[in-house]
């Protein structure tokens, strides 16, 4: 668990002094990155594989574009199924969630996807391909959420994220940078690059230096809670949580007081209750992430969470719905 250190977004004098400083340990991951992918024994699945990640540290939508990505296939008529590491969880797997598992078993990003289709949680990506074809008759489609630095399971499409406004933040690999691994590598292959984030510029000249196709998605938040009157005491334990404050804001919620925890945080019933002992003495309401609401077990009554999903509109959704045909039939 960790807190974005803010010199890998930023252009100072002391930002840059910390780069030099690091960046020897930089050099040390990538070499490491490329001794495990040269490594590495993938395996090819009887299955097709789509793998939707990104090459930073840090929230860029991932799970709620594997969640479009899911519906979508479903109305195209494939059956899918979430192949995740379980980041966070105890469980090694493989497994499939169920509803007796907790987030401190299988992470959390698990139980979200699992309320939207079977969530398949394996450290070992090759294994919990093996453990989705004894059932291949119910399923058709593997999507891995995270996974294009995972060299166990050869990916068939791959969709890198990138946040409009993080972009890949100074360049520089961990820990000097964001990255997880180098530019160049994690470009290779990559199908499509699906921008997220909300702003006004449709596309930067940045992305396009790129030279691979571009799909621009939109957040748009759901059943907006009731509480648009009222202050509020926002929450939650991210890697960006500038960008959860800064959907409140659009949204027309008005934040008196945020509160940050690192990110995946596992709440305790002491952070809960302070939570909620800060809110009624300001007379402000909790809310938070769907995220961070599903590690919390007690007083969840007295806290509101802000849905969100990523979707696609016009000429971008049409290319997405034929391109993922295309592969996925050939």
């Amino acid at each position: 668990m960790f807190r974005t250190p803010e010199f890998w977004y930023e252009n100072k004098i002391v930002s840059k002094v910390k780069i030099i400083i690091l960046y020897p340990f930089s050099i040390l991951w990538i070499v490491i990155c490329e001794f495990k992918r040269f490594f590495s024994k993938t395996y090819k699945s009887k299955l097709k594989v789509i793998c939707i990640g990104n090459l930073t540290v840090g929230g860029t939508g991932k799970t709620p574009f594997s969640i479009y990505t899911y519906n979508l296939l479903k109305n195209l008529g494939y059956n899918p199924v979430f192949l995740t590491r379980g980041y966070g969880g105890l469980k090694k797997g493989p497994l499939e969630v169920n509803n007796s598992h907790h987030f401190q078993d299988v992470g959390d990003e698990s139980i979200l996807l699992s309320k939207v289709g079977t969530t398949i949680v394996s450290r070992n990506r090759s294994l919990g391909a093996k453990f989705i074809e004894k059932h291949k008759d119910k399923f058709n489609v593997i999507i891995m959420d995270d996974g294009l630095q995972n060299y166990q399971l050869k990916q068939d499409i791959k969709f890198l994220l990138i946040d409009k406004n993080l972009k890949l933040g100074n360049g520089y690999c961990l820990p000097a940078g964001p990255l997880r691994q180098s530019i160049k590598n994690g470009l290779t292959d990559i199908d499509r690059i699906v921008i997220t984030g909300e702003n006004k510029k449709k596309e930067t000249e940045f992305m396009k230096t790129f030279k691979i196709p571009l799909i621009s998605s939109k957040t748009k938040v759901t059943n907006l809670p009731k509480i648009k009157k009222e202050k509020l005491l926002a929450f939650c334990g991210l890697a960006n949580p500038s960008k959860f404050y800064q959907t409140l804001n659009e949204n027309g919620y008005i934040i008196s007081i945020t509160k940050t925890f690192p990110d995946h945080y596992a709440y305790k019933r002491h952070d809960i209750d302070q939570l909620i002992s800060n809110a009624k003495k300001e007379k402000l309401k909790l809310i938070t992430t769907e995220k961070d609401y599903v590690k919390i077990r007690d007083n969840t009554n007295n806290i509101h969470f802000l849905p969100i999903k990523i979707e696609l509109s016009g000429k971008d959704k049409l290319n997405f719905e034929t391109f993922l045909q295309e592969k996925l039939n050939a």
